[in-house]
């Protein structure tokens, strides 16, 4: 810190004194509240790990090489078998979620280069199965949605007529005398 007393030269200086000294000093102020300064040492010390790091991959790459020149043809042979596994199984699970009468029927009429997998989803199924269950030749592989009744089921069949709950409170209030 020995530099810092020559530049004050032993009392108060002003900001444009103190610039003014520190350039005739030949000293270069660096703003370092950013993180933009990093102590040379340091620097130097990863240089030289990075400059390590990459000539052990190197090294490591050709021993690789000598055991087993294809290693990188069976790697990305392995890479490839595993996402068609990876596309079957969406495919499957996402099959068994349109709940047809048998998916292992539906896959023959399937575009499979039309089908992506994305985010764990396959893209351009729900379009190829809306157009099967709209084919007459097709549509016999998918179950008729059976239309939802929102009220109760009656015993008789017909609307407004008796279930048993309606006939057993009638019963009981002609017992008591009670009409209706």
């Amino acid at each position: 810190m020995e530099f810092l007393k020559e530049l004050f030269g032993g009392g108060p200086l002003t900001y444009e004194q103190l610039a003014q000294a520190a350039k005739d000093k030949g000293i270069q102020a660096v703003n370092a509240a950013g993180g933009a300064y990093v102590p040379k040492g340091d620097l130097d010390h990863a240089q030289g790990q990075v400059s390590t790091l990459t000539a052990q991959l190197g090294e490591a790459n050709k021993k690789l090489e000598g055991y087993d020149p294809t290693w990188k043809d069976k790697a990305e042979a392995a890479q490839k078998e595993l996402e068609a596994k990876q596309f079957d199984f969406a495919l499957e699970r996402a099959l068994a979620a349109a709940k047809p009468k048998n998916a292992k029927a539906v896959l023959p009429f399937l575009d499979r280069d039309k089908l992506t997998l994305a985010g764990g989803e396959v893209v351009g199924l729900d379009k190829q199965l809306e157009a099967l269950k709209k084919d007459a030749g097709t549509a016999f592989l998918f179950d008729a949605e059976p239309p939802r009744s929102t009220s109760m089921t009656h015993q008789y069949g017909g609307e407004g007529a008796p279930d048993k709950k309606d006939m057993a409170n009638a019963a009981l209030r002609s017992l008591f005398g009670k009409e209706g």
